[in-house]
């Protein structure tokens, strides 16, 4: 047998294995395509809403609406109010076993003796059940 035989012989090998496998690999790829694909991990949605026609005074509140949304559940959300240079620090901690969406209202007081001017910021963080966090925050001055 020379060099020239052998070669022949596995080309023509090689061509009735390609000829057969366009079938198998169709076959495989319109499998594929008809399964649902696996949603993909994202974070949590959250939106913080303090009406944009509502003026905040000293003393006074600062009403805050808080949407978070998770496709697959949160954990907990967290949501805050901060003063630079004031004394306006707080906190709440919402924990929600079970749920995809929720909305919560918070009506935040704001202390007398806070100066014009002085600027408040609204935060909101909001963890899911994988560990992944989303925030969101909104700022205030008082007039």
């Amino acid at each position: 047998m020379t060099a020239g035989t052998g070669a022949r012989a596995h080309r023509g090998t090689v061509r009735a294995w390609l000829s057969r496998a366009p079938v198998p690999l169709c076959l495989c790829a319109l499998l594929l395509s008809c399964t649902d694909p696996r949603a993909r991990v994202t974070p949590p949605t959250i939106r913080i809403t303090v009406s944009p026609i509502f003026q905040v005074h000293s003393p006074g509140t600062i009403p805050t609406s808080v949407y978070a949304y998770d496709f697959q559940g949160f954990d907990s959300l967290d949501v805050a109010v901060r003063s630079s240079g004031a004394p306006l620090n707080a906190d709440s901690l919402f924990l929600y076993p079970d749920t995809t969406e929720a909305t919560t209202d918070v009506v935040w007081s704001v202390p007398a003796g806070i100066p014009l001017g002085t600027k408040i910021t609204v935060a909101a963080k909001v963890w899911n059940l994988v560990g992944f966090v989303a925030t969101d925050s909104s700022v205030v001055t008082i007039q």
